[in-house]
């Protein structure tokens, strides 16, 4: 029973009504000795359900304090959850403690388990985990698991990873429909994230194979990203394929688009084209515009451009908050790839105005790029400088180092030599070695060789063979620090 929820199975008959308070009122007073706590209790939860609950606390106080074998313990169950609602904490606990003690066969498990959450939100955590152990030992068919779930998430979120991981097995054990394949799914994600990746496919597939309709898929597709991560691409694909095959309304179409980037990756066109397709036929309202963008991508390589602008229009349509901007980038550069600047300058600043941490970075860099073929170096100098703000580790450098060379070759080398300090400060290998020995060039051509020289050494110590090259023959005609040749 969830934490504040109380018992009401033996009011039925009263339903709300004035006049059967009234009978409970006069049972609690006058009633046989066997009735007051049961005359009590139902008292109780009437005069809550209509907000007198000062009136509903004296009256579950009393059916407590009658002793009796069922309505007391109820009584002491939902009095805790009243005074837990009232924010009467020491309260609540003393009734949920008295409930949890009674060894009633419903009543005490679901009050050590809320006992446990009260006792957690407070920051007691050796009591919480006492009341959770409580509940947990009832051996009840439905708090006993919820209190495991309980007390393995808490124990997670405190660093207790080993203890947390001996609770989900408790719950796994249990056999339980519900908590037994969800702590599963959190097994699995628990022991990848310690790096181990054994572990974690043992309890994923163990939820796989029970065939749950929720955490089924999802073990799968947990399972196919962690592996695909890891570098294990067949377990990937194969856990994928798993996902897929419970046709899943949503973890499914999910499950398609990440096979076909994964198939993708792989150099499987064909793999990724018919995951792709199969996302893409689900209608699903996010997974299928992703799919359509990236097949798109991929028909626009392969030179299918009525197909590609066919899968971009519908990404782009669909409002996708990733799918359309990623299509709007992907069509500025195939209709720039046809000839058609002012349709690819306006597919890239509609990816731009998106503001998308992925696809508006390279798309401003790009219209940068076209604006300055185009000689609006005004232009070119406003999009790049898009490019530079969203600090993309890979854009942001590029475009500085484009700005850069605009900047150099108009004469603003204060500007230039600024650029290329931002691509270099990036740090991405890619661009620092282009910016390392442009740079240097232009230190040279103020007359700093000292400074040429550091420039391009770092162009020498990227990594970038080529690169390396042309700087180290650079730096071997500067003249040397002491004057001479």
């Amino acid at each position: 029973m969830g934490e504040g929820q109380g018992f009401r199975e033996n009011y039925r008959s009263a339903s709300g009504d004035i006049r059967a308070e009234a009978a409970w009122q006069k049972l609690v007073k006058s009633g046989p000795p066997e009735r007051p706590a049961e005359a009590a209790f139902n008292l109780g939860v009437l005069l809550q359900r209509r907000g007198a609950q000062k009136e509903a606390r004296a009256a579950y106080e009393r059916a407590i304090d009658a002793g009796h074998p069922d309505y007391s313990p109820v009584a002491a169950f939902n009095l805790g959850a009243l005074l837990n609602r009232q924010g009467d904490y020491p309260g609540a606990r003393t009734a949920y403690q008295r409930a949890a003690d009674s060894a009633h066969p419903q009543v005490a498990a679901a009050a050590a388990r809320n006992l446990g959450l009260l006792l957690e939100k407070q920051g007691d955590v050796d009591g919480a985990r006492a009341a959770y152990d409580q509940a947990i030992g009832s051996g009840h068919p439905e708090e006993a698991t919820a209190a495991g779930v309980n007390l393995a998430l808490m124990l997670r979120e405190r660093g207790d990873f080993a203890g947390a991981a001996q609770a989900m097995r408790q719950v796994i054990s249990s056999g339980h429909a519900e908590h037994a394949a969800a702590a599963g799914v959190d097994l699995g994600e628990l022991l990848a994230e310690q790096g181990d990746m054994a572990g974690a496919k043992a309890a994923c597939q163990e939820v796989i194979d029970s065939g749950h309709v929720q955490h089924a898929p999802t073990a799968a597709m947990n399972l196919g990203i962690r592996l695909g991560r890891d570098g294990d691409l067949n377990g990937a694909r194969a856990a994928y394929l798993a996902a897929i095959s419970f046709d899943h309304p949503d973890l499914s179409p999910a499950a398609a688009n990440n096979l076909g980037k994964l198939l993708h990756d792989r150099g499987d066109t064909a793999g990724a084209r018919a995951a792709w397709q199969q996302a893409i036929d689900s209608g699903h309202r996010q997974w299928a515009p992703n799919a359509a963008a990236s097949l798109g991508a991929l028909l626009k390589v392969e030179g299918d451009f009525p197909g590609a602008h066919a899968l971009y229009r519908l990404a782009i349509d669909s409002g996708d908050s990733d799918a359309e901007p990623n299509a709007e980038y992907n069509l500025g550069v195939m209709l720039y790839q046809q000839g058609d600047l002012e349709a690819a300058k306006a597919a890239y600043r509609r990816a731009i105005a998106s503001n998308h941490p992925e696809h508006a970075p390279p798309a401003a860099r790009n219209l940068g790029n076209t604006l300055s073929e185009q000689g609006d170096l005004a232009g070119a100098e406003a999009a790049w400088k898009i490019a530079i703000r969203s600090g993309h580790p890979a854009h942001a450098p590029a475009a500085a180092v484009n700005l850069g060379n605009q900047l150099r070759a108009h004469g603003d080398l204060a500007g230039a030599r600024a650029a290329y300090q931002v691509a270099l400060d990036a740090g991405n290998q890619n661009v620092v070695s282009k910016a390392a020995v442009n740079l240097g060039n232009l230190l040279r051509q103020q007359g700093d060789a000292d400074g040429a020289r550091d420039a391009y050494q770092i162009a020498i110590q990227s990594g970038e063979p080529e690169v390396a090259a042309l700087a180290a023959r650079a730096r071997a005609t500067l003249p040397s620090s002491d004057g001479g040749a």
